[in-house]
Parts: C-alpha cells; structure tokens; sequence
C-alpha cells in the first residue's frame, strides 16, 4: 500500500518552473511508491487549507516547493504530528537550506526530499510566529521590510535596498533582554534569535547553532562594523568579542523603547516593543542529507 504525500507548490516562489516540479515529482512519487496530492499556494488562506488538507487524510509526508516563507508556513502545520517535512529551495534566499547545507540543484534536493534519511528538528516560536532558523530585530529586518515592499527579486534586490536602508534606519536600538537568569540592558542594530547558523546569504551569524540541540542562540550585533560583516561571509563569526554578544536560551522576552522591524525566516512580520521568543524541542521530523552519501 502507498504512503500519502502532499505536495505543495507556491508557484510565485522566486526560482521557481511549477510545471516542471509538478512533473518531476510525479514521477519521484512513482519511484517512492507515494500517492502524491498537489497544492499551488494562491497568498489566500493556504495555512488554513493546508490545515484542513492534512486533517482530512492520513499523510505521511509534505514536500513543499518555495521560498522560506512558505517553508515555515507548511512546517507550522506539522509540528507534532510526525509527518515528514521535505523541502526544494525555489525561493529568492533559502535560509534554512543554506544552513543545513543542502545541495544547490533540483534534481539532488528532489533526491533529498523523497529520500529515507531524517533528523527530527527543534523550531523557535517568535512573537507566536513558528520560525525555523533565524529571527531577528533590527536593521536586517528593516531591509526585508524594504525589500518585500519594492516587490524586488533575488539577491540583487538585497543588495539594491541595503544602502538605503543602513542611512535611514533608527539605529542604535534600546534592548532590554530578559533570560532566564539575567536582564541585560544593551544598545544594539541587531538582536537575532538563532535556531540554525545562517542566514539564506550565506553569513554564519552563530557558529555555535545546532538545530536540535533543545536551545537556540540570541544573538546581539551591538554596532556596525563591516569588518564583523565580512567575517560572517567566511564562517569565521567568533561568539565572543567587543561587538557581538550570544546567549544559548530555551526561551528570551526583550523590550525596546520604541517599535522596531521584526523579520522570521526572511518574511516581515511587523513592528513591535516588545518581543518573546520560546524553543520548541524536536518538532518536526525532516527529510536531510544522508551523511553517508556525503
């Protein structure tokens, strides 16, 4: 008998050829021995339906095709479930699948995703957002705050808004973060709260990351310096130093003085004073690389 999959396609994702994945996982689908249903995002209540998709039929697995976005849209239908998540990396960064170092073509993320190797993975609630790499405030939130109201593409459209985002942005911010044990009152441009170790541009932020170790980092950018920048590009990000602070957590509530971005896992959610951010421990089972085959 046939396992059940669902296969979910946001067809507006950034990289994306719907007919071409559609037809490609048909045919993994009869390679597997699945059952595949398909469903093509529209930006209209998908959560909701997806919801009712998988209430409705006993899945055993949901590959989903898109951008970070629709990534943790789908995963935060399957948390707790024991449904397998797999993913292809159609969007215009990829955060999660940069950090887990996943392969850069289709046809081996196809491999992947239907494949029998899974690690079972901790997510982040943020502000009651399910986040499965990084959250953060700031600076970099602002940028995607820009960028999405462009309607830019691509890591070109980054680039374009980065400048004019760094001379307009409010920065420094006032932080008052509350761990478990202290409260630290800091200024800073950046306050991430890290499940994984970098963002979909490549910069590792937190070295000391692993996505199912039951914590997660925050991790505070106390001042610009493109020096700490370039280091990011090159893994070379040290969890201690005059500019850069990081605190493993299971859970952090912070306060600022005014209302600041709020970015998670590359999508803007909004502009808050104050925020919380919980750990979710092994939640969800993923379809990764077999480090047999690596």
């Amino acid at each position: 008998m046939k396992s059940n999959l669902l296969f979910v396609i946001n067809p507006a994702a950034g990289s994306i050829d719907a007919g071409k994945v559609e037809d490609t996982a048909r045919k993994f689908a009869e390679k597997y021995e699945f059952d595949i249903e398909f469903y093509f995002t529209t930006g209209t209540e998908d959560a909701k339906r997806i919801e009712e998709k998988l209430a409705s039929k006993s899945y055993q697995r949901v590959i989903v095709a898109g951008g970070d976005g629709t990534i943790a849209m789908v995963a935060s239908q399957l948390l707790h479930k024991n449904i397998i998540l797999g993913i292809l990396a159609c969007g215009s960064a990829n955060g999660l699948l940069t950090s887990l170092d996943y392969p850069k073509t289709l046809p081996e993320q196809f491999e992947i995703a239907f494949g029998h190797h899974t690690q079972t993975i901790d997510a982040i609630c943020v502000n009651d957002t399910i986040c499965l790499h990084i959250a953060d405030i700031g600076i970099n939130a602002e940028l995607i705050y820009n960028y999405e109201k462009s309607n830019s593409r691509g890591m070109l459209g980054y680039a374009v808004h980065s400048l004019p985002t760094l001379f307009k942005s409010d920065y420094p911010y006032k932080f008052k973060i509350h761990l478990e044990d202290k409260v630290i009152e800091s200024t800073g441009i950046l306050l991430a709260f890290a499940n994984a170790n970098k963002y979909g541009t490549g910069a590792n932020i937190n070295p000391i990351g692993n996505i199912d170790d039951g914590f997660f980092e925050v991790v505070l950018y106390k001042r610009l310096s493109f020096w700490e920048i370039i280091k990011t590009f090159f893994n070379k990000t040290s969890n201690k130093g005059p500019y850069i602070h990081m605190y493993h957590a299971k859970s952090v509530k912070v306060e600022s003085t005014h209302s600041i971005a709020m970015q998670v896992d590359g999508e803007f959610i909004g502009n808050f004073e104050t925020f919380s951010a919980n750990i979710l421990p092994k939640c969800l089972p993923l379809a990764l690389v077999d480090p047999a085959k690596k």
